[in-house]
């Protein structure tokens, strides 16, 4: 007590510290770091292996086996999925999630020592494998460096150039081009004319690279020094590969015609490769330039250093050349801030609105500023720690603004009650913390123990709301600290014991009110029984109600963004993509919801966000981001463009999908189908999709093996073959050369290593075999005819998915006017109903995997918390009697937050799940305040039921301030797309909980312990209870 008193006196020394306070948590916000959503570790590498020439079925069997079974000796490995197509296999490894960042680059590491380890178990043509463990990597900043009717090779030098301006800016991670393409030197040469010649393209690339050869040639001894003889390349330019001397066939002469390459072949410098990717702003010609800003940096100050530096840059271009903004973090992180802060000022308000229409001026200015300093200190510690400004964190302090004045307001009214009671000031402020501190702590970390569950879930999820424990846990224990020291000071300084003035209206004003929930209470404390029949009702009327709540697990982003993935049958080449591509830009840039559209040929854009997972590169894919005017617009774009897509790219898979908030799962509804034969795997997918399509309510049903690819396989004789000398290989190449080419040789061209390929034209499947293949026995061609019997054209499975070793096809569908998880629930008895091979299984994706798996983690960890929680009550009250009455109240909260849901139109999700679980940690720290005080009046010898009826009322005051404060709080949430399910779970919830405890609590309270004095024959005093336990 005399320590209290004596750090009470030290009232200047108080003051000046909470000074010292405003202006640290003021600078904390102007320097910590700034995002629009917290940022989550995607614990997943990619292990690329190419093995050229290889049917999806051998890469998957000779490459993808091979290495997945090395990889599943990795300790922390949490599952396997892997991707096999024609000559290349992609393994993506995902971790268990509750690794943490310090830990994955040590994982990593093993990664790529196991990847090592496998490769003499490969095929001797498979190339080394590679494992890209920046597969997270997020590109918060787009731009894209636009030419209108510009070739690609002029904007890769000025991309380069603002990729390095970029880099040299403090708090920039990584900058990444895109769409920029390989340019290649093609040689085409007519078929007709190798036949002419009497040549094959071996023969004539041989001729070539034997012109070009880079050789030693040795040195020379010249007055006592050696110099080096250089023997340079002899093709710098075009020209120079024009020029090359080729020998044909043997003449009348009988010597061989010798002529130019020009004279038989054209030579072209072509600016992309066959299987570059491309990429177009608002239709026209782009290289995109994304950029990754360093962790924890501030974003909006990040932004305005970019903005100058593209006014500075533009400023240098030629005309027609622009740099344009895709996405830019720097401009949603403002936004986002700048809306919360907003959000944040409203609930504030409210808060201290509310108390000083129940409590006064004067005391409500006390517990305004005790709120504030406990924002403030929490702000400066969010900066020490590296903990962003964003999303989760500032809804996290609105959530939080309830119970921080909680602590505040118990000592401002305690304080008063004992001045009232005839204490000196100083001894009544000393009297009110040294009673309350204990309780109040207790109280303050069971209600942190309320979100204890979500620090130690360990899901991607989980980790995006990981800010709520930190936020409301720091920010609790400074409202605690904050109770103990500066709002006794203020007490002091500004409320006179003598003159109670400042609550006198309000209570007459309330006296009416007081009086009839007196008379209520003396009656259910009586008859503890009558609470019964209240509760039994609300009871039925909550399971009656339940089933009518929407689920739906993660609400999508609301940036004006929204996505078109397009998918041409399997096989299809990059140019055709890209010409349907162009036709559907010009259809969208007709459209008034449209803002800038930006396109990706053969590859998904940029990871520009933690939620969006690039597909793989494919030239049969595109996608087109497309940024509305506003988020509300998207909807009808949408309707209108399945329509528009439908009707005129019957033969394609286009899709639209909104940008996630949380997950990055690719449908909405997913089913896949697992076990050994992809024949059986492709029957049990197509009648999944049949039942899918059936239903109303789903659109883009499709699988994700998609359509067998044409194949054309050569018939090869093999004994023409071995008596002409060809070998399969040397078909191989003939065929090759129809297509992407042959390599020949390099040349240095504009600082840049430039291939040359040679290419075979005017050939078809009439005239192939007629190709010379030339012959290994000596320098002679022979028709490719000769050793092929025929060319049969088929059908192969191109793509094979795999999880875990086995061969995985999912059935995946979208859903539209409906929530993902109500339609799963209609559709789960039919697909469940699907009759399963011996070794085959069917398992749920797409949202509902997450929403599971996520709940699945968080429920784990509600014991731990539980028993937290318990122990600490058990350990305030020495007894298990209260604990017991306290958590009888806690489901009382399912009744306010189910018909709050219903009645604000929001389903349950992941953040309501959230809200709930912060809802108990809100009601038993009520409960302990009440508890106390009933033990406090029994301290005194008053009876049972005066001393529930007394100290219930005593605290009312107290618990109905924090709970309303709390709900009204909550209120500008509503209209949040992430918190809006958990402001409606907590508003409801809390004032029904409350309400209902008022009453609930008291008279389970006399109901416990009237049996007690019955069975014991002694009133119940404090000391008899703690006996009784």
């Amino acid at each position: 007590m005399k320590i209290i008193e004596l750090l009470l006196r030290q009232r200047t020394f108080i003051g000046f510290f909470a000074v010292l306070c405003v202006f640290a948590g003021l600078a904390s916000y102007m320097q910590m770091g700034k995002l629009e959503d917290p940022e989550f570790t995607v614990k997943t590498a990619v292990v690329v292996t190419l093995y050229p020439g290889a049917t999806a079925d051998e890469v998957e069997n000779h490459v993808t086996d091979n290495v997945e079974i090395e990889l599943q000796t990795l300790e922390n490995l949490y599952q396997i999925r892997s991707l096999s197509r024609p000559g290349v296999s992609m393994i993506f490894v995902d971790l268990k999630s509750d690794l943490n960042n310090a830990q994955l680059p040590q994982e990593w590491d093993l990664l790529r020592r196991k990847v090592t380890d496998v490769k003499t178990k490969l095929p001797a043509t498979a190339q080394i494998s590679i494992v890209q463990d920046e597969f997270s990597e997020v590109y918060g900043m787009l731009f894209s460096v636009t030419g209108k009717n510009i070739e690609n090779s002029q904007l890769r030098e000025y991309a380069k150039e603002f990729q390095r301006r970029i880099n040299d800016v403090d708090g920039i991670r990584k900058v990444e081009l895109h769409g920029v393409t390989q340019p290649v030197v093609n040689i085409d040469i007519d078929k007709d004319r190798l036949v002419a010649l009497e040549l094959s393209p071996m023969q004539l690339i041989s001729q070539i690279q034997a012109q070009d050869a880079r050789l030693n040639a040795g040195s020379i001894a010249i007055e006592g020094e050696r110099l080096r003889l250089e023997h340079p390349s002899a093709l710098h330019t075009i020209r120079d590969i024009e020029n090359i001397a080729i020998q044909g066939r043997i003449g009348f002469d009988g010597n061989r015609v010798v002529m130019r390459l020009s004279d038989i072949a054209t030579i072209s410098l072509d600016d992309k490769k066959p299987s570059s990717n491309l990429a177009r702003y608002n239709g026209d010609n782009a290289i995109v330039v994304a950029v990754s800003p360093s962790s924890g940096v501030n974003v909006v100050s990040l932004g305005d250093q970019l903005t100058d530096l593209i006014e500075e840059f533009e400023r240098e271009l030629p005309l027609g050349i622009s740099v344009d903004t895709i996405a830019f973090q720097p401009d949603e992180v403002n936004e986002a801030v700048n809306d919360f802060l907003v959000n944040l000022l409203q609930s504030l308000l409210i808060v201290v609105v509310t108390l000083w229409f129940f409590m006064g001026a004067k005391s409500s200015a006390i517990v305004g500023i005790s709120l504030v300093m406990s924002i403030l200190l929490t702000l400066s510690y969010m900066n020490v720690a590296g903990i962003d400004l964003q999303r989760v964190s500032l809804g996290s302090f609105i959530l939080a603004l309830g119970i921080l004045v909680d602590n505040a307001i118990v000592i401002t009214d305690l304080f008063k009650v004992k001045c009232r009671q005839g204490l000196e000031p100083v001894k009544a402020a000393a009297s009110a913390v040294k009673e309350m501190a204990i309780p109040l702590l207790g109280a303050t970390v069971i209600a942190i123990m309320g979100v204890l569950p979500v620090l130690l879930a360990t899901t991607e999820v989980a980790e995006f709301s990981i800010s709520v424990w930190q936020v409301m846990c720091s920010s609790l224990l400074f409202s605690w600290l904050i109770a103990m020291t500066l709002t006794p000071v203020m007490c002091l300084w500004w409320l006179k014991p003598e003159a109670d003035k400042d609550n006198a209206g309000n209570e007459s004003k309330g006296g009416a009110f007081s009086n009839i929930y007196r008379k209520a209470l003396t009656s259910v404390i009586r008859k503890p029984q009558k609470v019964l029949l209240v509760l039994t009702p609300l009871v039925v009327a909550t399971l009656v109600a339940l089933p009518h709540v929407n689920v739906n697990f993660m609400p999508s982003s609301t940036r004006p963004i929204v996505f078109l993935d397009y998918w041409l049958p399997n096989g299809a080449n990059l140019d055709q993509t890209s010409s349907d591509l162009k036709k559907i830009e010009s259809w969208l840039l007709e459209q008034p919801e449209v803002k800038d559209i930006s396109t990706f040929v053969g590859a998904s854009a940029p990871r520009f966000s933690m939620t969006v997972e690039p597909e793989p590169d494919d030239p049969a894919y595109g996608q087109v981001l497309i940024n509305t005017k506003d988020h509300g617009a998207i909807e009808g774009l949408v309707e209108r463009g399945d329509k528009w897509l439908a009707e005129n790219f019957p033969n394609a898979e286009p899709r639209f999908r909104p940008l996630k908030m949380a997950t990055a799962d690719k449908f909405s509804i997913e089913a896949r189908f697992i076990g050994p034969d992809p024949v059986v795997l492709r029957g049990l997918v197509e009648e999944a999709k049949l039942i899918m399509n059936e239903h109303s309510n789903t659109k883009y049903v499709r699988d994700d093996w998609r359509r067998p690819s044409k194949k054309i396989t050569p018939q090869i004789n093999l004994e023409e073959a071995r008596l002409a000398g060809i070998h399969r290989s040397d078909i191989g190449a003939v065929l090759r050369a129809i297509d992407e080419g042959l390599p020949v040789a390099s040349m240095h061209l504009n600082n840049r290593q430039v291939p040359i390929n040679l290419r075979v034209s005017n050939v078809d499947l009439e005239t192939l075999p007629s190709l010379p293949v030339q012959s290994q026995l000596g320098s002679y061609s022979v028709p490719l005819g000769q050793v092929v019997d025929s060319f049969e054209l088929g059908y192969e499975q191109s793509i094979i998915y795999r999880r875990d070793r086995l061969p995985v096809i999912t059935a995946q569908a979208d859903v539209f006017g409906e929530t993902a998880s109500e339609v799963r629930k209609q559709l789960e008895q039919q697909l469940e109903a699907i009759e399963l091979p011996r070794g085959y299984r069917m398992v749920w994706g797409g949202e509902y995997y997450d929403e599971h798996r996520v709940v699945k983690d968080v429920f784990d960890q509600l014991p731990t918390a539980s028993v937290i929680m318990i122990i600490i009550m058990v350990a305030l009250f020495n007894s298990l009697k209260q604990p017991a009455i306290i958590l009888f109240t806690v489901p009382l909260a399912a009744t306010g937050a189910t018909f709050a849901l219903l009645g604000f139109g929001k389903p349950f999700g992941f953040m309501a799940l959230t809200g709930a679980i912060c809802l108990s940690g809100m009601i038993i720290k009520n409960g302990i305040v009440l508890m106390d005080q009933i033990g406090l009046e029994l301290k005194k010898g008053v009876a049972l039921d005066k001393a529930i009826e007394d100290a219930t009322l005593n605290r009312t005051l107290a618990i109905s301030m924090s709970a309303l404060t709390t709900a009204l709080g909550m209120i500008p949430l509503l209209n949040d797309a992430l918190f809006d399910q958990m402001a409606a779970t907590i508003i409801g919830g809390l004032i029904v909980a409350t309400i209902l405890s008022l009453f609930v609590m008291p008279a389970l309270y006399s109901f416990v312990f009237r049996k007690q004095e019955q069975l014991n024959g002694t009133p119940v005093t404090e000391e008899s209870k703690h006996v009784a336990c």
